[in-house]
């Protein structure tokens, strides 16, 4: 029994060491798997922190891409809307100058045809003041003719008072008539741009249409009172012709005593 003990406990002691390098083996492992880990660790954080660095270079990366794009972008839209705005000025401008020029071509147009036609209503107007001043200077020529009449009347103490009285009234209407014609004005006009040019004709040739009126109106009443003149004098007239026939007659009578 005393044997089995001793055994048991020589056993004992010779299991001992093993154990404690078993132990020691144990520790050995655990510390190189912790070492393994913690180095494994440091890597981890190593590539993290790598790949954060990346992450981060390239995110500014793409922000200064994106600016560097947005800056590309707003110098195109600026230069394009610098261009548009050229542009649409440049064709502003054009459409002005087109429109200066149609004008000035549509003001010429009128212009030519506003000299052409009132180049043409002065000559027939010119042509009326003509014609008028001619009918005047015959009653003129008609007054002298009824004078001689009437001074020959009276030298045969014919009473004519009441023609040389008509006769007075009728000079004075046709100095009054020669007044009007002078008074007749080519119309003038002022602005044909105002209004059309027919109308702008219509409205300057409106006070020279009136003046023709008033001078046709007085010429008519110049030649009536010469007319009337011309009726007074014909009771004188006819005891004229009487007086001359008489001397006619007597005339003739004392040449035949004559010849005999």
């Amino acid at each position: 029994m005393r044997n089995k003990l001793l055994l048991l406990m020589i056993a004992s002691l010779i299991a001992l060491p093993n154990l404690s390098l078993a132990e020691s083996n144990y520790s050995d492992t655990e510390a190189a798997r912790e070492a393994s880990e913690y180095n494994a660790e440091q890597k981890r954080e190593t590539i993290k922190d790598e790949i954060e660095a990346k992450k981060e270079a390239l995110e500014q990366e793409m922000e200064q891409n994106r600016e560097e794009i947005k800056n590309r972008v707003e110098e195109r839209k600026e230069g394009l809307k610098n261009k548009i705005e050229e542009r649409r000025e440049e064709l502003k401008q054009n459409l002005e100058q087109k429109r200066e020029e149609i004008k000035n071509r549509v003001e010429e147009r009128r212009q030519n045809t506003t000299d052409q036609i009132t180049e043409r209503v002065n000559k027939f107007i010119s042509k009326i003041i003509e014609r008028f001043s001619t009918a005047a200077n015959r009653l003129d020529i008609l007054v002298i003719r009824i004078e001689s009449r009437i001074e020959k009347i009276e030298a045969r103490d014919i009473d004519v008072t009441e023609a040389n009285d008509l006769l007075v009234i009728a000079k004075t209407k046709i100095e009054t008539a020669k007044t009007s014609i002078s008074l007749i004005a080519l119309p003038e006009i002022i602005d044909p741009a105002a209004s059309t040019t027919a109308s702008a004709i219509k409205e300057a040739f409106e006070t020279t249409k009136t003046q023709i009126e008033q001078a046709k109106k007085d010429l008519k009443a110049a030649h009536a009172a010469l007319v009337e003149v011309i009726k007074s004098l014909k009771p004188g007239d006819n005891k004229l012709r009487e007086i001359e026939n008489d001397e006619s007659e007597d005339d003739s009578t004392a040449t035949t005593t004559d010849d005999n």
